[in-house]
């Protein structure tokens, strides 16, 4: 069950301690496009690419096991740390949400067959992506962002975030810093609606060939959030410990 036991943490503003329930999440075997799920759920991997097929039509998608839940007064998270990544393709990886329950993609019966996962994950109706390249998918439109990837290091493993707002907005953190912040109302899209059941999605696009979930992992306090990076990176303990990281040729970037 998710959030059986508790995490504190530490206001720097007024140095009172908060708990906070820890996530348990896993991600489901079933649909997923092109990864093999790993580490009694909880680490995809993507292996070589196939002959013969268009990358951009083959799905890398995979998506939380059951609905993220939700945070009183800090909306749906999860993290994962990207372990083996390869900033130098033409399309990067994505993180986000969906509410298109992921079991519709399934086949309604052993007669039938099952819908294919479209080639990238910010496609599918009602999700909220961000990543790929300098892209961002608001219930299938494609939005011009920053890229998210910019403070990346190479040669270093670095974790990567998700936050949908209580006001149903979408907040992207790498090494749990703020990297992007969509808020909405502020163009005239639609919010999320933080109620209903939101899946993680993480699409191992080009650049993602391994990532780990962080079933314990909280949202970061607004002063870690804003801190400078760190010159080791956040990730400087997993490379230590023999995670490489690196990739191998390209894949097309989504269309505008």
């Amino acid at each position: 069950a998710q959030g059986t036991f508790w995490r504190a943490w530490v206001g720097n503003s007024n140095c009172c301690i908060a708990l906070v329930p820890s996530m348990s999440i896993k991600f489901r075997e079933e649909p997923k496009g092109a990864v093999d799920i790993k580490n009694a759920g909880v680490q995809a991997t993507r292996g070589k690419r196939p002959l013969g097929l268009v990358c951009k039509d083959l799905s890398k998608a995979v998506f939380s096991a059951e609905p993220v839940r939700k945070l009183a007064g800090r909306g749906c998270w999860f993290e994962v740390r990207v372990d083996t990544f390869a900033g130098g393709e033409m399309n990067l990886m994505a993180i986000g949400f969906t509410a298109t329950d992921p079991a519709t993609f399934l086949a309604a019966d052993e007669g039938s067959e099952a819908t294919p996962l479209p080639g990238f994950a910010g496609t599918i109706p009602r999700s909220y992506v961000a990543g790929y390249t300098d892209s961002l998918y608001w219930e299938e439109e494609r939005l011009q962002i920053e890229s998210i990837f910019k403070k990346v290091k190479p040669a270093k493993p670095f974790t990567l975030a998700a936050l949908a707002t209580m006001n149903g907005g979408l907040e992207i953190y790498v090494n749990r810093r703020l990297v992007c912040s969509f808020d909405p109302s502020a163009t005239g899209h639609t919010s999320i609606e933080i109620d209903q059941p939101l899946w993680a999605v993480l699409d191992l696009s080009g650049g993602c060939k391994k990532a780990n979930l962080l079933d314990d992992s909280v949202p970061p306090t607004p002063e870690e959030a804003a801190a400078p990076e760190e010159e080791d990176g956040d990730g400087k303990k997993a490379a230590e410990e023999g995670e490489d990281v690196g990739g191998e040729g390209e894949e097309a970037a989504p269309e505008g």
